[in-house]
Order: C-alpha cells, then sequence, then structure tokens
C-alpha cells in the first residue's frame, strides 16, 4: 500500500542523496574541485538527505503497521529499526552522510574529493537496499540498481553544476559542457542497460503490461526520452552556438540545461511512486 506521505519522502530522499553523490562523483569525472561554497552546499544536502530518509524511514514504519504517521509511537519504530533491514540501511546512509560533512569541512586536501564521493555513493547505494532491488533474492538486481543510482546522480549532479554555472556572472563553463559529453554517453548506456535488467528482474517476462506500474514507468520513460532530447540539443546545437558567441546563445542554454534538471526530478519523482508498486497488479 503507498501512501502520499511515503511516496513524497522517498522521493525527497531520492533527491537529495542523488546529489550529495552526483555532485562529488561528477567533479571527480572531471578533475574538478569542489568550491568552498559548493562544500558548505554539500553539507545542507547532506543534512537534507538525512532528515528526508529519517522521514522515509517512519512513513514505511507507519505504512507496515497500517497506521499514520500521527499513530506511530517510539516502541514500534524502535522494534521495527531493530528487527528488519530497514535499521541497518539507515545506520549505513546516515554514517556515510556523517562522513560527506566532515569531508566536507575537514582539510583534507587530495583525500577530500575521493572520500565525498565514496560517501555520497555509499548513502546513495544504500536505496539498493529498499523498495522491489531490496526484496529480491537476485544478487545481479542489486548489483544492477547500484550502477543505475550511480549513472543516474553522475548526470543529475552534472545539470546541478551546470545549470548553477550558467545562471552566475561568468556564464556556463564551455569546456566542462563539452568534456561531458563523452561521460554523458556512458552514463546514457548504462542507465539503458541497467533500466532494462531492472524491469525484467522486477516484472518478470512475459510483462502484465495493463499493471498501473507499467503506467508510471511508461510516463518515467517518457521524461527520460524528454532528457534524452534536450542532452542532444545542448550538446549538437546550442553548446556550438555558445563556442560562436551567438547573440542569446547563453539565455538559450541556461533555460535548457534548467529544463533538463526539472524533468529529472520528475523522473526521480516517478521512480519513487515505482517502488511501492506492484507490477503484476
Amino acid at each position: 500500500m503507498e501512501t502520499t506521505g511515503l511516496i513524497a519522502a522517498r522521493a525527497a530522499a531520492y533527491i537529495a542523496l542523488l546529489l550529495v553523490a552526483g555532485l562529488p562523483l561528477h567533479a571527480l569525472a572531471a578533475g574538478q574541485v569542489l568550491t568552498l561554497r559548493a562544500r558548505l552546499g554539500l553539507v545542507l544536502l547532506a543534512i537534507a538527505a538525512a532528515a528526508a530518509s529519517a522521514w522515509w524511514a517512519l512513513e514505511s514504519i507507519a505504512t507496515m503497521a497500517g497506521i499514520g504517521l500521527d499513530q506511530l509511537d517510539q516502541a514500534t519504530a524502535e522494534v521495527v529499526l531493530a528487527q528488519t533491514p530497514l535499521g541497518r540501511v539507515m545506520e549505513w546512509r546516515l554514517t556515510a552522510l556523517f562522513a560527506v560533512i566532515l569531508a566536507s569541512l575537514l582539510p583534507l586536501r587530495r583525500l577530500r574529493l575521493p572520500v565525498l564521493a565514496l560517501g555520497g555513493a555509499v548513502a546513495l547505494c544504500s536505496m539498493a537496499w529498499t523498495g522491489h532491488a531490496g526484496a529480491s533474492e537476485m544478487p545481479i538486481h542489486r548489483a544492477a540498481d547500484v550502477f543505475h543510482l550511480i549513472a543516474a546522480a553522475v548526470w543529475l549532479g552534472a545539470l546541478a553544476m551546470f545549470g548553477a554555472s550558467s545562471l552566475s556572472r561568468t556564464g556556463p563553463d564551455i569546456a566542462a559542457l563539452s568534456r561531458f559529453a563523452r561521460t554523458g554517453s556512458v552514463v546514457v548506456a548504462v542507465l539503458v542497460l541497467t533500466g532494462l535488467l531492472n524491469t525484467l528482474s522486477i516484472a518478470g517476462w512475459p510483462m502484465l503490461l495493463e499493471a498501473r506500474w507499467f503506467t508510471v514507468l511508461a510516463v518515467k520513460l517518457a521524461l527520460f526520452a524528454l532528457m534524452l532530447g534536450l542532452a542532444a540539443g545542448n550538446r549538437w546545437r546550442l553548446v556550438p552556438s555558445l563556442e560562436r558567441g551567438e547573440p542569446g546563445a547563453v539565455a538559450r542554454l541556461r533555460v535548457s540545461l534548467l529544463l533538463e534538471l526539472a524533468v529529472g526530478l520528475g523522473v526521480v519523482g516517478a521512480v519513487a511512486l515505482l517502488g511501492l508498486l506492484d507490477p503484476v497488479a
């Protein structure tokens, strides 16, 4: 049974965790250094991810108990956390998020970015031990979900960085946009392959296409296709026009990047609902 509160909590946790992991993963892949402002933003995102995860855990426990969140008591929450994988997931996630906060603030120098990327990735990939992947008995399903989450984080992290730079006084970083083209191709390939594997692992074959789960999946795929279209337009049309110095190119690229990020958040919302639906119901 899915509830509005549980869907919203899952979506909030997904968004915050994807950004906590995606920002340092993208910076690490691009050979960039996170500025002090970016690191402080990462601290706030880690705190938000911890709060959203706690909300998600409480909503999950209330749903398991068949009660509203306002009726949940401390004793019930403690018993469920102690006797189900949810408690271990929360321990790993909160520990990893605390490591992100420490690495953002301590003078780690060269170790900072790898620690941030690892901590963010561990916190994010703990989601693979919940939902359909968490209930699966196939290790390959959980592994595919891990790679799917990491690829999505790199894409959203890059979009957040590019969107923020497009709003700055200096404008978007053209060189960084061009370099991301190759990484973006790998990310899309990983998302497609792992997404297909996840779908087959969850729904099996032949698939019951009239199920509600497939309706939400179709919405997710449509939004994903829109993201691909926007990304292709950025790469082949808007970035070259920006390199040529065409009037209005910066504004068009800014709108496209922010729209692509918004569509990506829509995909996350669909994923939050998919994890609560039965693919054969």
